[in-house]
């Protein structure tokens, strides 16, 4: 080989340890360590939850799950309520996530009433039925166990629509398919344990087990309208455990 031929193929390779030594610079100053969005608003919503329980009163109404519970004004809903209503969604939650942090989001304040809307997420990312189920079940289980008198409504997972689907990578086919199998098992956890089941699902589908599309403006989450009819489903049922 021509020694100039040498030359050329050291300086390439010179070069090349140079660029990877380089992306492995820019990879740790900018990506390493640092989590994804998802994660961070989880993080911050649950030192929040810290915060305000603080000033939380005790025996009263929390409401725990994802973005759909996240977007939920309660104070403009059950204003008329002779008790407060805490809010502790957080958008892109699991059940994997509300099962880590019942402690800051429920425990801590040791509510009187829980209502507990969660799964969609896990569905939509393609996590298997028994996870879902197995964690929905210690969920339960550990809501009882740490609040004793407590009562518990599991609201079923939500339809969703791809008409008016903005997150075109779901298959809302499949996922309904899912959500249709899932909630009769969400069901059967509910009455084992006591808890009372609330079929949302079955006031906001229409025939073809979709959201209804006056009821969300994106297929996946309720707007004002879908959460009024949640609303009107729950109100009932607070309104006679208090005149107990």
């Amino acid at each position: 080989m021509k020694k100039s031929n040498i030359l050329i193929a050291a300086l390439v390779a010179i070069i090349m340890i140079l660029l990877a030594f380089i992306g492995v610079l820019v990879y740790k100053n900018f990506y390493d360590g640092k989590k994804n969005p998802t994660e961070e608003y989880y993080d911050n919503k649950c030192l929040a939850f810290g915060v305000q329980n603080a000033n939380a009163s005790k025996g009263q109404i929390v409401f725990i799950g994802d973005s759909i519970t996240d977007f939920y004004l309660l104070d403009d809903h059950y204003a008329d309520l002779p008790f407060a209503c805490y809010n502790r969604g957080i958008g892109g939650d699991t059940t994997s996530g509300v099962l880590k942090r019942l402690k800051v989001s429920l425990f801590d304040i040791t509510p009187k009433t829980v209502v507990l809307l969660i799964g969609t997420n896990d569905i939509n990312g393609g996590v298997g039925d028994e996870v879902i189920l197995s964690n929905y079940r210690q969920i339960i289980d550990e809501i009882f166990d740490n609040l004793p008198g407590v009562e518990l409504y599991c609201v079923s997972i939500i339809p969703q629509n791809e008409q008016l689907q903005t997150y075109s990578e779901i298959d809302v086919a499949t996922t309904t398919e899912k959500i249709l199998r899932l909630n009769p098992e969400i069901r059967g956890l509910a009455e084992e344990r006591g808890a009372t089941y609330v079929d949302l699902f079955s006031a906001i589908a229409d025939a073809n087990n979709r959201l209804i599309g006056e009821y969300s403006d994106d297929g996946l989450h309720l707007n004002e309208a879908g959460l009024g009819v949640w609303t009107d489903i729950m109100m009932p049922y607070f309104t006679e455990e208090r005149e107990k």
